[in-house]
C-alpha cells in the first residue's frame, strides 16, 4: 500500500473512532486535514509532484537575480502578478527555501478546504473521499497557481451565500492575480440567485443545444480573453465520458432531491456542477477547459453528499429511491480505486514518495 492510500485509510479509520456528529465534529476535520497535509505539505518538494519539473521550481530559483521592478515590468493579465509577487516575497522571507514555500502553500490550501468542508458539507467523510477521487487533492501537487486560486474561490463561496457582493469581488480580484482564468467564476454570484426549480432543466437543455450549434463561435469568443492566438481543434464527438457522468449526476440529483430555499448551499452547488458540465463540453478542444470547469466542479465535494443526506430531505428515499442509500458507498469505493490509480501513474510523479526530512 502506498503512502496516499495509507493516508486515505487513516482518515476513514479516524471517522470510525470519532464520536459525535461527524458533520459538525471539528476535531475530526482538523485531524483529517492534518493527515492530508502530512503527505501534501511535508513531501520532498524537489522530487515529488509534477511541479518539480515545471516552471514553478525554476521560476522560484530564478528570483535570486530578479528584482521587484522586473517582475512588474511589461506585465499583463496573463502574467499572474499575484503569484509572481508571492513567490518573490516567499523567496526573500524564506531565504530561497523552496521546501518551506511549498509547505506554506500546502498549509493554506488544506486549511481553506477543511474550513469549507466544516461549514458546508453534510458528510465530511464523503467530501474527503470525493476530494481524492475527483483528482482535486493530487492536482495540488502540480498546479500551484490554480490551487491557490481555487482555494480563494472556496472562500468566495461564503460571500455568495451571504450575498456580499463587494467581498466577493475583492476575493475574485485577488484570485485572478494568481490564475486569471478563475474569472470564469465571476458570474457565480449572480447565477446563484436563480431558483433552480424554475426552468432548471430547460436552461441546461438550452445550454447544451447552444454549445452543440455554436461551439466554434463560443470558443473563439472565450479565447480572446485568455488563450488568444492559440489554435484549438476539437474532435468530432460532442459528449465525452466525463461530461456524460457529470450530466447524469446533475439530473439524478435534481429528481432525487429537489432543491429548496431551505438549503441554499445545496441549490448553489447543484447549479455550479451544472455550469461545470457545460464548460466541460469544450474539453474536446483542449484539457485547459477541464481546468476551467474545475472552478465550478470542485463544489461537487459538497454537492454529492447533499444528494444522499436524508436529514431534512423530504423525499426520504421512499420506495424505489431507497436504493440510493447505497450510492455513497458505491461512489466512495469507486473514488478510492480511482485515487489509487491516479497516484500510481508514472506521469503523476507522486511515487516513490519521500518526506523532506528523508533527504540525505
Amino acid at each position: 500500500m502506498n503512502i496516499y492510500m495509507i493516508m486515505a485509510a487513516s482518515v476513514l479509520l479516524l471517522a470510525l473512532l470519532m464520536r459525535g456528529d461527524l458533520p459538525k465534529n471539528k476535531r475530526y476535520i482538523i485531524w483529517a486535514c492534518l493527515l492530508m497535509f502530512a503527505v501534501y505539505g511535508l513531501r520532498d518538494a524537489y522530487t515529488v509532484g509534477n511541479d518539480v519539473t515545471s516552471s514553478y521550481l525554476h521560476f522560484f530559483q530564478s528570483l535570486k537575480d530578479t528584482t521587484w521592478e522586473e517582475l512588474r515590468a511589461d506585465s499583463d493579465l496573463n502574467d499572474n502578478l499575484g503569484w509572481r509577487f508571492l513567490a518573490k516575497l516567499g523567496f526573500v522571507m524564506l531565504n530561497g527555501d523552496y521546501q518551506l514555500f511549498i509547505m506554506l502553500i500546502s498549509a493554506f490550501v488544506t486549511y481553506v478546504f477543511g474550513r469549507f468542508i466544516y461549514r458546508y458539507s453534510a458528510s465530511p467523510v464523503q467530501s474527503f473521499v470525493y476530494y481524492w477521487g475527483l483528482w482535486f487533492y493530487t492536482f495540488n501537487f502540480s498546479a500551484l497557481k490554480q490551487s491557490i486560486a481555487m482555494s480563494l474561490i472556496l472562500l468566495a463561496f461564503d460571500a455568495v451565500m451571504d450575498r456580499k457582493l463587494i467581498r466577493f469581488l475583492i476575493i475574485m480580484a485577488v484570485a485572478t492575480q494568481f490564475h486569471f482564468p478563475s474569472i470564469v467564476f465571476l458570474p457565480a454570484f449572480f447565477l446563484v440567485k436563480l431558483n433552480p426549480r424554475r426552468g432548471f432543466l430547460v436552461v441546461i437543455a438550452a445550454a447544451f443545444l447552444a454549445v452543440y450549434l455554436w461551439r466554434d463561435q463560443i470558443l473563439d469568443y472565450m479565447l480572446q480573453f485568455y488563450y488568444e492566438g492559440q489554435d484549438f481543434v476539437g474532435e468530432d464527438r460532442f459528449l465525452t465520458g466525463k461530461v456524460t457522468v457529470m450530466l447524469a449526476l446533475v439530473l439524478v440529483a435534481y429528481f432525487l432531491r429537489m432543491p429548496t430555499a431551505d438549503n441554499p448551499a445545496y441549490s448553489a452547488s447543484l447549479q455550479f456542477v451544472a455550469i461545470a458540465t457545460v464548460i466541460q463540453l469544450f474539453s474536446v478542444y483542449n484539457n485547459v477547459f477541464e481546468r476551467l470547469a474545475d472552478y465550478y466542479f470542485q463544489f461537487s465535494v459538497i454537492f454529492v453528499p447533499f444528494i444522499f443526506d436524508t436529514r431534512g430531505n423530504k423525499n426520504n428515499y421512499s420506495g424505489r429511491f431507497r436504493v440510493a442509500s447505497l450510492a455513497p458507498y458505491v461512489l466512495g469505493i469507486l473514488c478510492l480505486i480511482r485515487f489509487n490509480d491516479i497516484v500510481t501513474r508514472q506521469s503523476s510523479m507522486l511515487l516513490p514518495f519521500k518526506f523532506f526530512f528523508n533527504q540525505p
